[in-house]
């Protein structure tokens, strides 16, 4: 073969690969993972978010968070408050079988979990914390390299901010962070007591105004956090996850705060945000049990030994959803379990004995009663008109699929002492005496 003639074959195979560039398949060792990102906000409602409908500028990153990823507008929290549906979002089970239920048990050792899911695949994996329930002695430290809840010692939990001290040592910690990488942010600001920062006082004074607020703050150290990644270059191959643990009462059944399995404190926002997505809005209803097989369905993550889930991959074809299910054991003495299937929802609340300790000692609570509830929702969203009936098929239907689901108990979680120390910290912020 000529020289000339070598050229010129090089000079078509050449101009063949700039008109069919050669793009990596699925598994590809060439293409570089994902990282994740999961943002986890305490006791938030998505109606108080500009994307879920308030009027009032709270939530420009988060909005912007949303207009990039698919936003899920009916997402329900696992149990309404934090230490079980943290626990069900990072091991992707129910309450009744990870164990974590009350401050007296901790997630199971044997459950793999996110974080230790993704450290096995080559991932780094850090976490970081602004809520005592989800300190170490509760197993939410398993499977990360880095684990850090130090804000927790900023100051009482109820008058410290902590948004902006923990969004800094996440931000300092990027200097020496390596793909891929498991980022867990949970923050704390929009909890009780719902406190003033500078430069958010035009929202107003009553509980919901500083609620709002509380909002707005914890949204502009967010706003930091997607920006620092950005900056980096780091965002464009990151996928963010972005979720509540529960929402919050504002009086919508006589209560205040999270004590109840009512949709106010259940529904959540929950958004993804992944290279591989068009942004848009999914309407089908999504469970926390549902995010940690979703996230791996993103990876491409085949499953491994013990790495089964109670839910779904929500973006991944799929027979339509069956019943959705709710419980939650505090605050004592009362047990709420929940189950939603279709138009219709119904709770069962009754009265058991505390086996706990002074720790789980009765909480004073306006809107919990013992009885069971049935409501429509097509008819009835706020759950506002009680229609169980002794002999009504649909709550007899109901009833059989709940004692079904729980008539399965796993195995007892690692149990905890309490020590002073602890009590005292869980008595500050309401849950004991």
């Amino acid at each position: 073969m000529s020289r000339q003639r070598s050229l010129d074959l090089r000079t078509v195979l050449a101009s063949l690969l700039l008109a069919f560039p050669v793009v990596p398949f699925a598994g590809c060792s060439e293409r570089k993972p994902a990282n994740v990102l999961l943002i986890s906000v305490d006791t938030l409602r998505p109606d108080r978010l500009g994307y879920g409908g308030n009027a009032r500028p709270t939530s420009p990153a988060i909005d912007r968070l949303a207009g990039e990823g698919i936003a899920f507008p009916n997402a329900f929290s696992a149990a309404g408050w934090t230490l079980p549906s943290m626990a069900t979002i990072l091991s992707g089970r129910y309450p009744k079988d990870h164990r974590a239920t009350s401050f007296r048990s901790a997630l199971r050792d044997d459950l793999p979990t996110l974080s230790s899911i993704l450290k096995r695949r080559g991932y780094d994996t850090r976490g970081y914390v602004s809520h005592l329930a989800l300190s170490p002695q509760y197993g939410f430290d398993r499977g990360f390299d880095r684990f850090d809840d130090s804000v927790l010692d900023i100051g009482h939990p109820h008058l410290a901010s902590t948004d902006r001290q923990l969004t800094d040592r996440v931000i300092a910690d990027f200097g020496d962070i390596r793909a891929p990488y498991l980022l867990w942010v949970h923050y704390f600001g929009p909890h009780y007591d719902y406190l003033w920062h500078e430069g958010w006082e035009s929202f107003g004074r009553s509980d919901s105004d500083r609620y709002d607020q509380e909002v707005a703050y914890t949204d502009s150290h967010i706003g930091r956090l997607l920006d620092e990644l950005t900056r980096r270059g780091l965002y464009e191959n990151t996928i963010v996850v972005f979720v509540a643990d529960h929402g919050e009462e504002f009086g919508e059944h006589g209560g205040q705060y999270h004590y109840t399995l009512y949709n106010e404190v259940l529904r959540v926002p929950l958004i993804i945000r992944a290279p591989s997505l068009a942004p848009g809005s999914q309407s089908a209803r999504v469970e926390q049990i549902d995010l940690l097989p979703t996230i791996l369905g993103l990876l491409e993550a085949p499953t491994g030994p013990g790495e089964t889930f109670a839910g779904r991959d929500v973006l991944a074809p799929a027979a339509p959803r069956g019943p959705t299910f709710f419980e939650r054991d505090r605050p004592p003495p009362w047990r709420q379990r929940a189950v939603m299937d279709g138009r219709y929802k119904l709770v069962v609340i009754e009265e058991v004995a505390s086996q706990s300790g002074p720790v789980d000692s009765a909480t004073p609570v306006e809107n919990v009663h013992p009885g069971i509830y049935l409501y429509d929702l097509e008819e009835d969203p706020g759950e506002q008109v009680n229609l169980y009936a002794e002999g009504d098929p649909r709550a007899r239907d109901l009833l059989a699929v709940l004692e079904k689901h729980f008539a399965r108990e796993a195995a007892i979680g690692p149990k905890l002492e309490i020590d002073e120390a602890l009590r005292e910290k869980l008595r500050s912020l309401g849950y004991a005496e």
